[in-house]
C-alpha cells in the first residue's frame, strides 16, 4: 500500500503522433506563386501592377515634390537596376531611404526642443519636423520613378519583379514614418497614443518576413495612409480631429494584424472550404473602404459613424461563454464638464504617457462620497478611447452585488483588451482554447496570470503604446474580502511572484478609484509602486472654481435669473462635493411643483443647513424628497414612497421599473399593486432608470441608499427593508406560478449540451424576463427573512405540489444558477422548522427531498437541461417525493423495469478525479472538498454541484499524502512524498510562500491548529515538526521518539497537544510548547497505526490500524476504552470523528464504516461502492455528510442521515469483491465463479439467481475455478495455497483441501477425462489425479521450467499435453508422458503471459499478455500463426476459444471484451462494453452462443455473440439496456444518424450515453454503471442489476413530447 507497491499494477501509456501535409495548402501555394493562375481580378493586364505602384508613389512624389526641388545636393538614391548585381537582388534593407541617418540626426535635435505644457506645438518645431518628413519622403520619389520606368520599359511582370523589390518600395512611407515618429509625438503630445499605434502597426508589417502577393493591395492602401498622415496640412488638423485620427490608427493596426497573420487566416479559410482569393479580395476591399472613409472624414473635418473593421476568424469562438461583466464599462454620460478638473486630469494624463521603469504603475485616486471620482475616471477613459488608446474600464456597482463582478474582473478586462488589440486578441484566444474551465474561473490570481500576464507577454516589447486599465469604485465591490485579492495584486502582495505588476509590460497603467476605506488604504497607501492622489487634498480654491464652472453650465438656461455671484455662492456652499452641486442644480431647475420659482429654490438651498460633508448631502436629499411630495399630500405619499423604495433597496439586484411593477402586481395586498413609475418617476435627480422602464433602477450616487437606510439621517424618509420581505417572497411565488412553463426556452434537441446552443443566452433573456429570473433565484432569501405566515406557507405548498417545481429547476439550469438552489431549499426548510406549525412540517421533508435531487442530478441538468426530464426524473427513487409526484406526468421518458431503487441511496454523488485520491479535507463551511492526488496535484470540488473548481493546484513533485483547510477556510496545507509542505490560497490556488523544507523523507500527514497559526507534520523520517504558518519556519527541533515512520498527526482542540500514529505500531502524545512526549507510548495495535483523531472535547483519541481494528483511548491516562472496534476485513487507513463527537467513521479496503463513539457498535451496514482502497475519510462540519477518497480515482459523498434511516441498501446476493474466474457447466445451465471475497458461487445461467449458498472454505482470494467434464464437481484454487473440490449439486466440500503448495494457486484446469487436475503456482505446474473419485489423496507431479510465476494452465483435449503461460513472457507445452517440456518455449510476447487456451482440435494455443496483444501459436511447430491480434488498449487478462474453434474471445483491463476470427485474426464486430473495470475471466457456452465474463467490478455478465454478427451494429434493437429486446430505443436512427461507426452506446465514465458527434441520449448515475445492462447483455449477475425500457422515450428533436402518452410510438 505505497507508491512503490501499488495494490494492482503500474500502467504504461504511449501514443504516436502523425503529421500530414495539407494538399489544399499546396494548391494555394502553387496558385499564388504562378501569376498566370490568378483570376482576372487578381492578375489583370501586365501593366496593372505597374499602374498600381505608379498610383501610389505618384501621390507620394506629388506631395513632396516642392520640398524636393528646394533641397540642395540631395544624397544619392538607391542603385538603379542596370547597376545591380543580378545574383544579389536588393533586400528591403537595401532600399531603405538613404536620408534616414540625416533624419535621425535632425530628429534628435528637434526632439530636444521644448514642448510647452499647454500642449500647443511650437511652430518652429512643426516646421523642422515636417521638413525632415519631406526629406525622408524624397528618398522614395526616386525609387517610385524607377518603378515607373521599369514598368514602361517592359510588359513582363517578372521583369518588374526582377528589377526591384516591389514590397520594399511600397513600404517606404512606413520606414520614413518610423524614423520621424518620435519627433511627431513631441510636436503633437496629445496624439502620442495614436502615433504609438501607427508605429506599432508599421513595425508589425516591416517585421513580417513572408509577404504574400495577395495582400499587395492592402499594403498599398496602408502606404497611402502613412503618406497621408505625414502631410503638413493633415498634421495641422490632428488636435481638432483626434478621435478620427485615433480611429485611423486603430484601423491601420487591424490591417497590420491581418497582413502579419495572413497565412494563418488563409489556412483557416481552406479548412472551412472557403475560396481564398474571394475572401481575400472582400476583406482587403472592406479594409480599404473604411480607411478611405476615415481619411476623407479627416480631410473634411467631419466625423461620421464609421466603425473600425475588425477581421475575426476562428479565435472568436474561443471567447464564447467567457465570463464578462455586462454594463461594467465606460459610461460617457459621467464625464467631467469641459474646463473642470483640468489640473487633476492633466496630472493623470501625464502619468499615463510617462515612460521608464521608475514610473509607478498604479495611480489610486481616493476621495469621500460626492467628490467626483467617477467623473474623473470616465473622463480619462473616454479621452484614452477617443485617441485610439488601448485599455479597459471596469466599474464596480454596489447595487450589482448578485452579479459578483469581483469574480469577473480580469476575464472582463482581458476581453476588453482583446477587443482593442489584435495581438492580445490572438494571445487570449490561444490561452482559453479548449479550456472551458479557464473561461469561467473565479480564481482572481489565475485570471490575472493566464488571461492578463500571459497574453500581454505576447505583445511586441518594443512598442510603447500606453495601455490603461481603469478600476472604478473599487469600494463598491462588496464586503472587504471580495476585493482582497484584487488589492493584493495591485499592491504586489499576493504571493504568486515577487511583484505581480512587474510581470506586465512597462507601458501598462492602472487607475483605481475608491473611497479611502480602511482595507483599501492599508493595502495601497504604502505600496511603493502605487501613486496616491486624494481629492480630499485638492485645494478648496481649485475645487470651488471647478464646481462653479459646473454649476454655471448646469444652470446656463437660467442666466436671465442667475449670475456668477449666485454660482459662486452655491460653489462655496458645496463643501467641495460635486454630488451636492449636482443635486442643488437639479433642485433649482426642478419643475415638479409650481409653488417655487428657481430663485425661491436657490434661496432655500442657500438658507439651509451649514453642515459639511455627509450631513450636507443628507440635507439636500431631504430637500429634494420633500419637494417631490407636497405637504398636503405627504401623509399619503410617504408610505407609498417607503414601500416602493423598500422594494428597491431590499431587492438583491437592481430591477427596472417594468420588473418592479410586474412584481408589485402580485403583492398580497391589493392596495400595494401600483405602477412604480408613478412613485419614482419624479426622482430622476436621485435615481437612474426613471425615464426608461427597461433600465434597472440604481441610485445616481451610492450615498442616497445609505441615507434612506439610516433613520438618524433620513428621518421621515427612512426606509425599513424588513417590512417588504414577506411581500417580495409572496410576489416571487406568484411570478413563478404565472411565468414558468415546460421547455421555457424552446430547446429543440435533447442531444445537445447547453453549451452547443449558440443563441441560448439570447433565448434565456427573451424567455425569462427580469422579474421571473429574480424570483427564481431569490425567493428563498426573502422567505428566510420573514416571520411565519400561513398564507405564505400555502404559497410554498402550491409551489412544491405543481409541475412548476420542475420548471423552476429548468429555468435555474438555463440561467446557470442551479448551485444556488441548495441554499434556497435550505432556507425553505429552516423557515418551516423554526417558525412553522405542525401541519406544514412536510414542507421541510419535501425541500430536503428536492435538495437531494439537485445534489444528485444538478450537474446533469446544467449540462443539458432536457435531461432534467429524460435522465434525472426517471432515475429518482420510487419513494422519493419528486418521482411519486411527477414521473407519471412524463410517460415518454426512460422507465426502469428492474433494479429501480426505492429510497435515496446513502451515496449522494461520485466525483471522478484524474488520479488516485490519497487524502482529502472539507472546508470549514462544508462547501468545498480538497483532494490530494497521486499525480502530485490538489483538486478542489464544489460539494453541491460536484464541479471541479478551476484547475488542480500544481507544485508538488510526488503524491500528496495529506491535505487540510485552515480554520478560516482561506488556506489549504498539503504534505507530499516530495518531502515538502506547501501552503496555498484556498480561493485562488496560488502557493503562499515557498515550500516548507526540513523533513528528510516523505511527509505522510499534516494538521493545522485551531487558531490557524501552526502546522504539524509527520514524516517517514520518524519525526514530527511544528511550523509557523505565516513565516514557514519550524518551531524548535523535530519531535523524536517514534522508531519508524510517522503516518498520522493531529492537534487537540485547545492546541496544547499533538497526537501521532506510527509505523512502529504505537501512538504518542506530545506537549506543543515543550515538544516533550507526555507519558509512555500507547500500545495495543498489532500493526502500523495509519490514522489518529481527537474527539471535539479533547478527551479521547481514536486510532485506526493496519491490524484491521479501531481503538479509542483516554487522552489523559492513555488507557484503551473497551475492546477494539472490529468489522473491517482489511487494514484501516483512515479514521475521523463527527463534530458532535458521537460517531467515528473509518475507511478500509472498499468499505466505510460508521460507529457509535460511546458504545463502539457499528451503525448500519458498511458503505460500499469504492472499488479500491479508501485512503481518506472526512465528515462535513454539520455532520450530515461523509466524504471518502480512494485509489479508484473517485471521491464519494455519503448522506449520514440515511445510514440509520430508510435509504436504499442493496440486497447482497452477488459477490462482494472482484470476480477473478468464471466457468460454464457442460450442459450450459450454470455458471461457477470465484472471487476475491474468498467464495465460490454457482448461478443459474438463465435467471442469474444463485444456486444455493456461497461455497465457503478458502481463507484468501479465489483465483481460479473449473468444472469437471461430467458437471458434478467444482475445483477451485486460491491465494491461501490450497485447491478445494466441491459437489456441484450440494455445494459441499469433497475431502480435505489439497495443501501441497507453497505459493498461491493461480490457475486450475481439468482434463477432459476428468482424471487430472493441473494447477499453476509460483514457478511450477502441478498435476494431480483421482478427480472422479472425489478423493485427493494422490501425490502431485511437479513440472518446473518457468523462471517466474505461472499465471495460466490448460490441457489439450486428448490429455497428452499441458500448456502454461508465465510472467517470464513465454508459453510452454509439456508432455505428460515424459513430464518434460515439449520443444522450445513459445516466445514472442513482450510482457507477462496472463492467460492461455487450447483449441478443441488441440492444434493451436492462444495466449493473452500484458503487452496488450493476443497471439495464436501452432502446437506442433511452436511458431506464431500470423501477427499479434491488436486492439486492446490495456493488459489482456484472459482468453477463451469457442467450441467450434472459429472464435477467440479476450478480456482486458481496458474494460472490453473482443472477439476475433481464429483463422484470419481479424476482429469480429465491435468490442463488448459494459464492465466498469478489468475483465479477469471469460468463458464461452458449449453451444457457442454466449460469452460469460467476470470482472474486477464484482459483476458477471452474459453476452449474446449474435449481437456482434449483426450486419449493422446499430440497427434496432442495438441500443438496449435490457435483456428484453422490445425495450430497445425506438427511432434510434435519429440518434445514430444512420452511422455505421462503432461508436459506443454504453455509458461513458462521466455517466453520459453518447452517440456519433457527441449526441447525448441519456445520463445514467455513476452508481448504476457496474450493474446496468449493456447492449449485448442477456444477463447481469450483480446486486440489483438495472434494466431500462427505452421503447417509448421521446428523444432528439421529439424530446419535448415526453409529456405526451404516445409520442415515441408516433415518431
Amino acid at each position: 500500500m505505497n507508491e512503490d507497491n501499488p495494490p494492482r499494477k503500474k500502467r504504461w501509456d504511449s501514443s504516436l503522433k502523425q503529421s500530414r501535409s495539407d494538399p489544399h495548402l499546396a494548391e494555394e501555394r502553387r496558385a499564388i506563386s504562378d501569376p498566370s493562375s490568378l483570376p482576372p481580378s487578381r492578375n489583370g493586364s501586365r501593366r496593372g501592377l505597374s499602374r498600381l505602384v505608379h498610383k501610389l508613389f505618384g501621390k507620394v512624389t506629388n506631395r513632396v515634390a516642392r520640398s524636393a526641388r528646394q533641397s540642395p545636393n540631395p544624397e544619392p538614391t538607391a542603385t538603379s537596376s542596370s547597376e545591380q548585381d543580378p545574383l544579389h537582388p536588393q533586400t528591403s534593407q537595401d532600399l531603405s531611404p538613404p536620408t534616414t541617418t540625416t533624419l535621425e540626426q535632425n530628429l534628435r535635435q528637434s526632439s530636444n526642443l521644448h514642448v510647452p505644457k499647454s500642449e500647443q506645438p511650437d511652430p518652429k518645431l512643426v516646421k523642422a519636423t515636417l521638413a525632415n518628413a519631406k526629406a525622408g519622403l524624397e528618398g522614395i520619389r526616386h525609387v517610385s520613378g524607377m518603378v515607373e520606368n521599369a514598368a514602361l520599359a517592359s510588359d513582363n511582370l517578372q521583369s518588374v519583379s526582377d528589377t526591384i523589390d516591389m514590397f520594399s518600395t511600397i513600404l517606404g512611407p512606413l520606414k520614413v514614418f518610423n524614423s520621424i515618429a518620435t519627433g511627431l509625438a513631441d510636436v503633437h503630445p496629445y496624439a502620442k497614443v495614436a502615433l504609438s499605434i501607427f508605429t506599432c502597426a508599421s513595425k508589425m508589417i516591416l517585421d513580417q518576413a513572408n509577404r504574400d502577393d495577395a495582400v499587395l493591395g492592402l499594403l498599398t492602401k496602408i502606404s497611402d495612409v502613412y503618406a497621408f498622415i505625414m502631410e503638413e496640412e493633415e498634421l495641422a488638423k490632428i488636435e481638432s480631429m483626434l478621435a478620427i485620427y485615433g480611429n485611423i490608427a486603430k484601423q491601420t493596426l487591424e490591417c497590420a494584424d491581418f497582413i502579419s497573420h495572413y497565412s494563418e487566416t488563409k489556412s483557416a479559410w481552406i479548412r472551412l472550404g472557403k475560396h481564398v482569393f474571394d475572401e481575400t479580395d472582400a476583406t482587403v476591399q472592406s479594409y480599404s473602404d473604411v480607411l478611405d472613409s476615415l481619411m476623407q472624414q479627416f480631410r473634411d473635418r467631419a466625423a461620421r459613424d464609421t466603425v473600425v473593421m475588425v477581421h475575426h476568424m476562428s479565435e472568436d469562438l474561443d471567447f464564447t461563454g467567457m465570463e464578462y461583466a455586462a454594463g461594467a464599462g465606460l459610461n460617457t454620460s459621467k464625464r467631467c464638464l469641459p474646463g473642470t478638473r483640468d489640473d487633476i486630469l492633466s496630472e493623470i494624463k501625464s502619468w499615463i504617457c510617462s515612460t521608464g521603469k521608475d514610473v509607478q504603475r498604479v495611480l489610486w485616486l481616493s476621495g469621500t462620497a460626492g467628490k467626483g471620482k467617477s467623473a474623473i475616471a470616465h473622463t480619462i477613459a473616454n479621452w484614452s478611447n477617443e485617441q485610439g488608446g488601448l485599455g479597459a474600464c471596469f466599474c464596480f456597482d454596489r447595487t450589482r452585488g448578485a452579479d459578483r463582478r469581483h469574480e469577473k474582473i480580469f476575464t472582463t478586462i482581458a476581453r476588453d483588451l482583446a477587443d482593442c488589440n489584435p495581438t492580445m486578441r490572438r494571445a487570449l484566444a490561444r490561452a482559453v482554447h479548449d479550456r472551458n474551465e479557464l473561461r469561467h474561473t473565479t480564481d482572481i490570481a489565475r485570471q490575472w496570470q493566464e488571461l492578463i500576464v500571459g497574453p500581454t507577454s505576447m505583445t511586441p516589447k518594443d512598442i510603447a503604446l500606453p495601455v490603461l486599465i481603469i478600476i472604478e469604485a473599487l469600494d463598491e465591490s462588496g464586503e472587504a474580502d471580495s476585493r482582497e485579492q484584487i488589492l493584493c495584486l495591485l499592491a504586489g502582495k499576493l504571493n504568486t511572484s515577487p511583484s505581480q505588476l512587474a510581470e506586465l509590460p512597462e507601458n501598462f497603467r492602472f487607475l483605481v478609484t475608491s473611497r479611502p476605506l480602511e482595507d483599501i488604504h492599508n493595502t495601497l497607501h504604502t505600496a511603493p509602486h502605487v501613486r496616491h492622489v486624494s481629492l480630499d487634498d485638492v485645494s478648496s480654491a481649485s475645487t470651488e472654481h471647478d464646481i462653479q464652472v459646473y454649476i454655471s453650465d448646469r444652470l446656463k438656461y437660467l442666466r436671465n435669473i442667475f449670475n456668477d455671484a449666485h454660482f459662486k455662492t452655491l460653489a462655496l456652499k458645496s463643501d467641495g462635493l460635486f454630488e451636492w452641486a449636482r443635486l442643488a442644480c437639479e433642485y433649482i431647475r426642478g419643475t415638479n411643483t409650481v409653488r417655487l420659482n428657481p430663485m425661491n429654490r436657490f434661496e432655500a438651498v442657500v438658507a439651509r443647513t451649514s453642515a459639511k460633508g455627509t450631513r450636507l448631502l443628507d440635507d439636500m436629499y431631504r430637500c429634494i424628497l420633500a419637494d417631490s411630495m407636497p405637504k398636503d399630500e405627504r401623509e399619503e405619499t410617504i408610505p407609498v414612497f417607503r414601500s416602493v423604495m423598500a422594494q428597491i433597496l431590499a431587492s438583491l439586484e437592481p430591477l427596472s421599473m417594468a420588473a418592479l411593477t410586474a412584481m408589485r402586481l402580485y403583492f398580497p395586498c391589493v392596495d400595494d399593486r401600483y405602477d412604480v413609475q408613478q412613485v419614482i418617476g419624479s426622482l430622476g435627480s436621485l435615481l437612474n432608470g426613471t425615464t426608461d422602464s427597461q433600465i434597472p433602477i440604481r441610485p445616481l450616487h451610492a450615498s442616497f441608499y445609505d441615507f434612506l437606510a439610516d433613520a438618524s439621517r433620513s428621518h421621515d424618509f427612512f426606509v425599513d427593508t424588513s417590512s417588504v420581505q414577506s411581500d417580495l417572497a409572496f410576489a416571487s411565488f406568484r411570478v413563478m406560478e404565472h411565468g414558468l412553463r415546460f421547455n421555457i426556452c424552446s430547446l429543440e434537441n435533447s442531444y445537445l449540451p447547453n453549451s452547443s446552443i449558440p443563441d441560448l443566452e439570447k433565448r434565456v433573456k427573451e424567455s425569462i424576463p427580469a422579474e421571473l429570473s429574480y424570483s427564481c433565484r431569490f425567493f428563498g432569501t426573502h422567505l428566510g427573512a420573514t416571520s411565519f405566515e400561513a398564507s405564505l406557507a400555502r404559497e410554498v405548498e402550491a409551489f412544491l405540489d405543481a409541475e412548476r417545481l420542475l420548471w423552476w429547476l429548468e429555468a435555474l439550469a438555463l440561467m446557470k444558477c442551479v448551485s444556488g438552489s441548495s441554499d434556497t431549499l435550505s432556507s425553505m426548510s429552516n423557515w418551516v422548522a423554526s417558525k412553522g406549525r405542525a401541519e406544514y412540517m412536510w414542507i421541510g421533508d419535501a425541500a430536503r427531498d428536492l435538495q437531494r435531487f439537485v445534489r444528485t442530478f444538478g450537474a446533469t441538468i446544467v449540462h443539458s437541461t432536457p435531461h432534467l426530464y429524460l435522465s434525472a426524473l426517471p432515475f429518482s427513487p420510487t419513494e422519493s417525493r419528486i418521482f411519486k409526484k411527477f414521473a407519471t406526468k412524463f410517460p415518454c421518458i426512460p422507465r426502469i423495469v428492474a433494479g429501480h431503487i426505492v429510497n435515496w441511496p446513502r451515496m449522494e454523488k461520485i466525483l471522478i478525479s484524474n488520479s488516485e485520491v490519497y487524502s482529502l479535507a472539507m472546508s470549514p463551511d462544508g462547501k468545498r472538498i480538497a483532494c490530494g492526488l497521486s499525480d502530485g496535484t490538489i483538486q478542489v470540488w464544489d460539494i453541491e454541484t460536484g464541479e471541479a473548481l478551476d484547475a488542480p493546484l500544481q507544485g508538488h513533485t510526488s503524491h500528496v499524502a495529506s491535505v487540510a483547510f485552515s480554520p478560516d477556510g482561506k488556506c489549504i496545507v498539503s504534505g507530499s512524498g516530495d518531502q515538502t509542505i506547501r501552503v496555498w490560497d484556498a480561493k485562488t490556488g496560488v502557493p503562499l510562500g515557498s515550500p516548507l523544507h526540513g523533513h528528510t523523507s516523505r511527509v505522510q500527514s499534516i494538521a493545522i491548529s485551531r487558531d490557524g497559526k501552526r502546522i504539524v507534520s509527520g514524516s517517514e523520517d520518524n519525526t514530527i515538526r511544528v511550523w509557523d504558518i505565516e513565516t514557514g519556519k519550524a518551531f524548535g527541533a523535530p519531535l523524536q521518539g517514534h522508531t519508524k515512520g510517522v503516518l498520522s498527526v493531529t492537534i487537540s482542540p485547545d492546541g496544547h497537544r499533538i497526537v501521532s500514529g506510527s509505523d512502529d505500531m504505537t501512538i504518542r502524545v506530545w506537549d506543543v510548547e515543550t515538544s516533550e512526549a507526555l507519558g509512555a507510548p500507547l500500545q495495543g495495535h498489532a500493526g502500523p497505526v495509519s490514522s489518529v483523531a481527537i474527539s471535539p472535547d479533547g478527551k479521547h483519541i481514536v486510532s485506526g490500524s493496519e491490524d484491521k481494528t479501531i481503538r479509542v483511548w483516554d487522552m489523559e491516562t492513555g488507557e484503551a476504552f473497551g475492546a477494539p472496534l472490529q468489522g473491517h476485513t482489511n487494514g484501516v487507513l483512515s479514521v475521523t470523528i463527527s463534530p458532535d463527537g458521537n460517531r467515528i467513521v473509518s475507511g478500509s479496503d472498499r468499505t466505510i464504516r460508521v460507529w457509535d463513539a460511546k458504545t463502539g457498535e457499528a451503525l448500519g451496514s458498511p458503505l460500499q461502492g469504492h472499488t479500491g482502497w479508501i485512503w481518506s475519510v472526512a465528515i462535513s462540519p454539520d455532520g450530515n455528510r461523509i466524504v471518502s477518497g480512494s485509489i479508484d480515482k473517485t471521491v464519494r459523498v455519503w448522506d449520514v442521515n440515511s445510514i440509520m434511516g430508510n435509504a436504499s441498501i442493496t440486497t447482497l446476493q452477488s459477490h462482494t469483491d472482484s470476480v477473478t474466474s468464471v466457468a460454464i457447466s457442460p450442459d450450459g445451465k450454470h455458471i461457477v465463479s470465484g472471487s476475491n471475497d474468498m467464495t465460490v458461487r454457482v448461478w443459474d445461467m438463465g435467471t442469474g439467481q444463485p444456486s444455493g449458498a456461497p461455497l465457503e472454505g478458502h481463507t484468501d482470494f479465489v483465483q481460479s475455478v473449473a468444472i469437471s467434464p461430467d458437471g458434478k464437481r467444482i475445483v477451485s484454487g486460491s491465494d491461501d495455497k490450497t485447491i478445494r473440490m466441491w459437489d456441484m449439486g450440494t455445494g459441499e466440500a469433497l475431502s480435505a483441501p489439497l495443501q501441497e503448495y507453497t505459493h498461491s494457486v493461480n490457475s486450475i484446469a481439468i482434463s477432459l477425462d476428468g482424471n487430472r487436475i493441473v494447477s499453476g503456482s509460483s514457478d511450477m505446474i502441478q498435476v494431480c489425479s483421482a478427480v472422479q473419485s472425489g478423493e485427493a489423496s494422490c501425490a502431485p507431479l511437479t513440472l518446473q521450467g518457468h523462471s517466474l510465476d505461472v499465471k495460466s494452465v490448460a490441457i489439450l483435449s486428448d490429455g497428452s499435453h499441458i500448456v502454461s503461460g508465465s510472467m517470464d513472457g513465454t508459453v510452454r507445452v509439456w508432455d505428460l508422458g515424459t513430464d518434460k517440456v515439449s520443444g522450445a518455449p513459445l516466445q514472442g510476447h513482450t510482457g507477462w503471459v496472463l492467460s492461455v487456451a487450447v483449441s478443441p482440435d488441440a492444434k493451436c494455443v492462444v495466449s493473452g499478455s500484458n503487452d496488450k496483444t493476443v497471439r495464436v501459436w501452432d502446437v506442433g511447430t511452436g511458431k506464431a500463426l500470423g501477427a499479434p491480434l491488436q486492439g486492446h488498449t490495456e493488459w489482456v487478462y484472459c482468453v477463451a476459444i469457442s467450441p467450434n474453434g472459429q472464435w477467440i474471445v479476450s478480456g482486458s483491463d481496458d474494460n472490453t471484451i473482443r472477439m476475433w476470427d481464429m483463422k484470419t485474426g481479424e476482429a469480429v464486430g465491435t468490442p463488448f462494453q459494459g464492465h466498469t473495470d478489468a475483465i479477469m475471466s471469460v468463458a464461452i457456452s458449449p453451444d457457442g452462443k454466449r460469452i460469460v465474463s467476470g470482472s474486477y467490478d464484482s459483476t458477471i455478465r452474459v453476452w449474446d455473440i449474435e449481437f456482434l454478427n449483426q450486419p449493422h451494429p446499430f440497427t434496432a434493437p442495438a441500443i438496449c439496456f435490457s435483456s428484453n429486446p422490445t425495450h430497445a430505443l425506438r427511432a434510434a436512427s435519429s440518434f445514430l444518424e444512420d452511422s455505421s461507426t462503432s461508436a459506443s452506446v454504453t455509458a461513458k465514465e462521466d455517466g453520459w450515453v453518447v452517440g456519433p458527434d457527441g449526441r447525448l441520449l441519456l445520463w445514467i448515475p455513476l452508481n448504476f454503471h457496474p450493474v446496468v445492462y449493456a447492449p449485448g447483455n442477456t444477463l447481469v449477475i450483480a446486486n440489483n442489476p438495472l434494466q431500462l425500457d427505452l421503447s417509448c422515450v421521446a428523444h432528439g428533436m421529439s424530446w419535448h413530447k415526453c409529456r405526451e402518452q404516445e409520442a415515441a410510438l408516433s415518431s
